[in-house]
């Protein structure tokens, strides 16, 4: 194994966020749609008597194609978001092998922070001197350790 299963944890991630984004930002106008009293009209001729028309209507409804498309669009997304999710189960396995792999418990600590946990350098180093009383973390430290690892092992 080595660090590249630690990028596929970060870029898994990512897409996962983005899709249930995208999820959350469908079911909006879903909702809109069907609670805001979504309606729509457009203005029509009535027909023609020689070459002038005979006046104009409006007409209006609920728009169901846009809504069908949205329920459709939805239902993609969050087939989509379940078989990443599911992806991203096997590759935390592999990510977190990977880490138990590493003889430093210091360096495991780290990239558990910051891959599995998913924090800011700020953050991981505020859980370091929570785990480490004698020692002093900052957030560039973390980073430093962290890349020098990676660099070293790779």
């Amino acid at each position: 194994m080595d660090k590249h299963i630690l990028e596929q944890f970060s870029d898994a991630v990512i897409r996962i966020n983005i899709l249930r984004a995208s999820i959350i930002s469908i079911e909006e106008k879903i909702y809109k749609i069907e609670n805001d009293g979504y309606y729509v009209t457009d203005s029509v001729t009535r027909g023609r008597k020689g070459k002038k028309p005979l006046g104009t209507v409006v007409i209006g409804g609920f728009p169901y194609p846009k809504y069908n498309e949205l329920i459709k669009k939805l239902t993609k997304r969050r087939e989509n978001l379940f078989k990443e999710e599911q992806k991203m189960l096997e590759i935390t396995i592999k990510a977190e092998e990977y880490i138990e792999s590493i003889n430093e418990l210091e360096i495991r600590n780290i990239l558990t922070l910051y891959y599995i946990e998913n924090c800011k350098w700020q953050q991981v180093a505020q859980r370091m001197n929570f785990i480490y009383k004698n020692k002093n973390y900052t957030a560039d430290a973390c980073r430093h350790k962290h890349d020098r690892f990676l660099e070293k092992n790779y």
